[in-house]
């Protein structure tokens, strides 16, 4: 292709006047070829120029005071690029006053909800307008979180929202500008209450005036002389040195002030209570904290003993006649068992319902309500009568086989120590109606820690064992307490509150078993996978009797569990006592349950403090009482 160059030139003096060049045939001339050369100096030029195809121009001089127009015809007979300039078919587009149209498409439905975000537009000269269209129903909700947007300095965006077409499912929300608070006043209104027709009527009458005459009588008063004594002396300047301050002496606790002392009792007030006094001065030391429940000495205890037995569902009957009935409960176990022998009137009472399915049965022992099932029955002749039996467990045998099933629990999320046991009595993540009494110091456990495989009660167990805690049922109610197995160890006893103060010679039987252990003060506690290895010691001890072997649970996870089987373990050391003993059951006690802390007499006229670990009921027609062996420390 012919190169086509045009050089123009203007003198200083000419006019600067603009010269329009066009290219194009558009004069219908045939193609040829033209060569156009310009030299000289042209002033008041008019006409066209007019150039072909393949056609040069040259300028050359000064051009001053041009007029007219000159024009270039570049005709190509191919399609080709130019090499120098191109001619693009783009214009500037005119600015339209009209809204900017956003349309939006239905995306595919995912697992998890739509979240749509929004953020503050950037501001146009034009009002921005966004027209949405309804979209098709999904089957998931879609959510719509929206943010206060920042106010402008500028005039404002606005958004114009055209009415969706009615589809099936749709929710339709309305959003309208709320009203400045600071512009309109709030108003409330009160409306007149409706007048009752009722009136209160009061009536006034005139009393009646009492006459009574007060006398109060008056005699010459004694006189007393007092002599008030000052003493002066001559003062004198302080000599140097330091003066001791005077300590006072120290009151008596045993000082009386007058013998003989004179008491006062108003047996009016309540004649139940007993008339017991008891005198104690102990210089330098205290009294021993008072117990929860004391059973004053007296030389008769009369109790009304009573077994009665009912259905559970029948408790406004008749009691079914019983012979006699035992009922045992130790630490080691999580509920009562029990047997009784009845009339064999009673054979249909406590038969077993469909399915198989225990009685339960309602046992006040002196009028303290047990509930217990009757799991199995039998029949037995003897002269003179016919006799039935029952034996069973507590409310709590439904936790165990044969009446649950052995599945796996695990945690995968961090749960308390408390949290697992609630978890356990559920199914499918419900409760089916047992709580839990907790009653020890609660502690954490991470995610993927423990995983036990039985039944819901070995389950429990096995929480509550691995601090040294154990399980104890409610009398009556679907509730499992879990008791540490010392409320304090026994170098700490001189501050543990007894439940229950019981004088001499109040047990029929006392026996007294010693039990000769190390002295242990150190044991090693630690934890599976995940959990933690302590070295604790009893303050105050060198440390140097270490108990074997160590503790080891998967949920010994903190510190805090660490120190609680740690006490459980070392409280079993020294010289221990076992005594057992046979008491009635009391109005003021009743039925005294394992875990009681129990401030005694023992056979050696001693007083000690224990703990209950296991109660028996035994019932011989008319002979009620209870057997309980306590745990002491010498």
């Amino acid at each position: 292709m012919a190169a086509t160059d045009l050089e123009f030139s203007q003198s200083p003096l000419g006019s600067g006047s603009p010269v329009e060049i066009v290219f194009g045939d558009d004069s219908g001339a045939p193609a040829g070829t033209a060569v156009l050369h310009i030299a000289g100096s042209i002033t008041g030029l008019h006409g066209h120029i007019t150039a072909r195809t393949f056609a040069l121009a040259h300028a050359a001089g000064s051009i001053t005071g041009l007029r007219g127009h000159i024009t270039a015809h570049h005709d190509i007979n191919v399609s080709r690029p130019l090499a120098r300039t191109g001619r693009d078919a783009w214009q500037p587009a005119a600015p339209l006053r009209a809204g900017t149209q956003v349309r939006f498409e239905q995306s595919r439905a995912i697992g998890a909800a739509l979240r749509a975000q929004w953020q503050q537009s950037v501001q146009i000269g034009a009002a921005l307008r966004a027209q949405w269209q309804a979209t098709d129903p999904v089957q998931r909700a879609t959510r719509l979180q929206y943010q206060q947007a920042l106010r402008l300095d500028a005039a404002p965006v606005r958004q114009r929202f055209e009415d969706a077409a009615r589809i099936q499912h749709l929710r339709r929300h309305q959003y309208q500008h709320a009203r400045s608070l600071a512009a309109t006043p709030v108003q409330q209104r009160f409306e007149d209450a409706e007048s009752l027709r009722r009136l209160v009527r009061q009536q006034y009458q005139r009393a009646v005036p009492l006459a009574a005459a007060i006398a109060q009588r008056f005699g010459i008063a004694d006189h007393l002389g007092v002599v008030r004594r000052a003493q002066y002396q001559q003062a004198q300047k302080p000599l140097p040195g330091v003066t001791p301050g005077t300590q006072p002496p120290a009151p008596d606790p045993c000082y009386v002030p007058k013998l003989p002392a004179e008491l006062v009792f108003d047996l009016a007030a309540d004649a139940a209570l007993p008339l017991g006094l008891l005198f104690v001065c102990e210089r330098g030391g205290s009294l021993p904290p008072p117990a929860g429940i004391v059973v004053p000495p007296r030389r008769t205890y009369i109790v009304i003993n009573s077994i009665e037995i009912r259905r559970a569902d029948d408790l406004a009957g008749d009691p079914l006649p019983s012979e006699t009935f035992q009922m045992q409960l130790d630490r080691q176990s999580w509920t009562w068992t029990f047997s009784a022998s009845f009339h064999a009137s009673a054979r249909d009472a406590i038969a077993p319902g469909p399915g198989g399915q225990p009685v339960e049965l309602e046992v006040r022992v002196n009028g303290q309500p047990f509930r217990l099932q009757a799991e199995r029955i039998g029949r037995s002749k003897r002269f003179p009568g016919n006799m039935v039996t029952a034996s069973g467990r507590g409310l709590a045998a439904v936790l165990d086989a044969p009446h649950a099933q052995v599945q796996t629990f695990s945690q995968t999320q961090d749960r308390t120590a408390q949290q697992l046991m609630a978890e356990v009595l559920t199914v499918n993540g419900v409760g089916f109606g047992w709580t839990v009494d907790w009653q020890i110091t609660d502690w954490l456990v991470p995610g993927g820690i423990w995983m036990h495989q039985g039944t819901w009660i070995s389950a429990l167990k096995d929480i509550a064992g691995s601090v040294g805690a154990y399980l104890q049922p409610h009398d009556t109610a679907p509730i499992l307490r879990v008791l540490p197995a010392w409320p304090e160890p026994w170098w700490r006893w001189d501050t543990l509150v007894p439940g229950v103060e019981l004088p001499e010679g109040i047990a029929e039987v006392g026996d007294t078993e010693v039990v000769d252990l190390p002295g242990y003060d150190r044991i090693f506690v630690a934890g599976e996978a995940g959990g933690i290895q302590a070295d604790l010691t009893r303050n105050g001890l060198p440390g140097t009797m270490l108990k074997q072997p160590m503790a080891v649970h998967p949920l010994i996870t903190e510190i805090v569990a660490a120190k609680q089987r740690a006490t459980a373990e070392l409280a079993e050391s020294g010289r221990m006592l076992k005594h057992k003993m046979t008491l009635p059951v009391l109005p003021a006690t009743g039925v005294i349950k394992p875990g009681t802390v129990l401030r005694y007499v023992d056979d050696a006229s001693t007083q000690r403090i224990g703990i209950v670990r296991s109660t028996a009921i035994n019932q011989q027609f008319p002979v009620l009482t209870q057997s309980l062996e306590i745990d002491s420390h010498a």
